[in-house]
């Protein structure tokens, strides 16, 4: 008998959660039945979730990644809305949940809740919602190859700041099978409804959108004291920001930026310039 139960136990499937915010927040959630940070979930824990909810439950800080969502194969609705995930230069694929339907993964303006540039659902066919206004870091959604299965799809993306001396606006771009038939809303994207700043394109790659056009090299980084960068655009302003999103420093174009007496600990640092804007991942001993 005593054979058998370990048997069982050794069998039972599980799913890695390599982050412990993230595993956390499956803890206060009821989902992860062990309620132990162990780096892994029962697979069917997570396997029957139908709808996940981070938005509230996470902060700027505490998870970093979701690494582990293949798992939640039953998954219709998922929102990531401020939960402090950093994929900065890298992307998020959640291609693997083909039964979601409506991804929520909104910001708070020009606050950096979720540091992610790319997005990939592009094999998701039942999707009908993707709704990302005011997620700054947010330049590319990749729907290509799965797009040619929805019909009915509701965009709410872009960035729009108008409290800034000039204007600016952010647009994401969409990758699409069909850009011709997408911007002129044919075929499959007859029914697909813009809400905010898209620009549609068959590779992204191959365009530049408003912070991927600056080039900024930041120096020295990790620093004590200051830091200093280089572009050839003219800058309007630099912020600094710490991990919660909150805003900790301003400055005006200078040679030298004194961040000495921040704590130690990681910030962004967002350059605006007159074609756009670049964020900077900064570490402050």
């Amino acid at each position: 008998l005593l054979f058998i139960l370990c048997s069982l136990g050794v069998s039972a499937q599980t799913t890695s959660i390599p982050d412990q915010g993230f595993e956390q927040a499956l803890i206060d959630l009821g989902i992860d039945s062990d309620q132990t940070i162990n780096g892994q979930v029962l697979t069917s824990d997570v396997a029957s979730v139908t709808s996940l909810d981070l938005s509230s439950i996470a902060g700027m800080g505490n998870i970093s990644n979701i690494d582990g969502i293949e798992g939640f194969v039953s998954l219709k609705t998922l929102n990531l809305s401020d939960a402090g995930l950093f994929y900065y230069n890298t992307l998020l694929d959640l291609s693997s949940l083909t039964n979601l339907e409506e991804f929520y993964f909104g910001g708070q303006d020009d606050m950096i809740t979720n540091s992610v540039s790319e997005v990939i659902l592009n094999n998701n066919p039942n999707l009908n919602l993707i709704s990302a206004i005011d997620n700054y870091p947010l330049n590319k959604v990749s729907l290509k190859g799965g797009d040619v299965n929805i019909t009915d799809l509701d965009l709410y993306l872009g960035y729009y700041d108008n409290y800034s001396a000039d204007d600016y606006t952010h647009y994401v771009c969409v990758e699409v099978t069909s850009s011709s038939q997408a911007n002129n809303q044919q075929g499959n994207y007859s029914n697909w409804q813009v809400n905010g700043y898209v620009n549609y394109s068959e590779n992204c790659n191959l365009k530049t959108f408003s912070s991927n056009k600056v080039d900024v090299q930041l120096f020295p980084n990790p620093t004590a004291q200051q830091f200093q960068f280089k572009t050839k655009e003219k800058v309007k302003g630099i912020k600094v920001y710490s991990l919660s999103g909150k805003e900790v420093l301003k400055f005006q174009n200078q040679n030298a930026y004194d961040v000495s007496q921040l704590p130690a600990g990681i910030y962004f640092v967002k350059i605006e310039t007159l074609i756009g804007t670049r964020i900077q991942k900064l570490i402050k001993n």
